[in-house]
């Protein structure tokens, strides 16, 4: 059982009270004295709560200004298969995506470790930025490489990939069903590459997500692995036992 400290209790009320009234991206958050006077609680306690939900990247704080409601993170179920596309376009949030290279090669030594392929087998490597569109400012949030096997989607070359969902390109055109996906997670630091792509200074900790998905037969359908600016994503655990835990924990202070 996960037991809150004061703040940590504080930070979780704050959070919904925010989305109990349905607080926008970039709107202005009460004062802490306005804070401390709806939650009863001392502006000390306030100020370390909020500090919390701005490690988490819900709030953003401006110097001289205020607190606000951050941008909206992308939020995946690690017991879920769904596109990348398709939950953002779930949040109402507009994507553009720029494709790097599209080739086709053979698996290698050191690739059959991660794609679970043998050594030559004729594979698909695609490799894009994806963005968000914020303002009229295209923001890119991950670098995403996809391996996906040849036989599995012959003559994938000829369909537009940089906009268009593969999952979908699979579904509709080759009648390929994705049905299990094992994921991932784990915190790496930016390179030259990413921090140039993802636009961040080199070594900033990103979240890199390696998943594997098969069809109802448990054949391979694709790789991909994902590095994701962490203040973008969120990831969930669907565990209705380990959910109803936390609560007890909240509530039983």
């Amino acid at each position: 059982m996960k037991l809150f400290n004061k703040d940590e209790f504080i930070a979780n009320e704050i959070k919904f009270y925010l989305l109990k009234n349905k607080t926008k991206e970039g709107e202005k958050l009460p004062s802490e004295r306005e804070l401390a006077e709806i939650f009863d609680a001392q502006r000390a306690t306030i100020g370390n709560a909020l500090t919390v939900l701005e490690e988490e990247g819900i709030i953003e704080k401006k110097e001289r200004s205020g607190r606000y409601m951050g941008h909206p993170r992308i939020k995946t179920n690690l017991q879920q298969i769904k596109s990348f596309s398709d939950k953002l376009n779930d949040m109402g949030i507009e994507t553009k995506n720029k494709l790097l290279s599209f080739e086709s090669m053979e698996v290698d030594k050191e690739l059959s470790k991660k794609v679970k392929l043998p050594i030559g087998t004729p594979i698909y490597k695609i490799t894009r930025v994806r963005k968000v569109m914020k303002e009229n400012e295209k923001i890119p949030i991950a670098i995403e490489y996809a391996y996906i096997p040849e036989d599995i989607a012959p003559k994938l070359l000829k369909y537009d990939v940089e906009e268009g969902s593969l999952f979908s390109i699979l579904i509709n055109e080759y009648k390929v069903i994705p049905q299990k996906e094992e994921q991932t997670i784990e915190i790496v630091y930016a390179d030259e590459f990413e921090a140039k792509n993802l636009k961040v200074d080199k070594l900033t900790a990103l979240v890199k997500k390696c998943g594997t998905t098969y069809d109802s037969q448990g054949n391979i359908i694709q790789y991909l692995h994902s590095i994701m600016n962490k203040d973008w994503v969120e990831f969930e655990l669907d565990r209705p036992d380990i959910e109803s835990k936390t609560k007890e924990g909240l509530y039983g202070l």
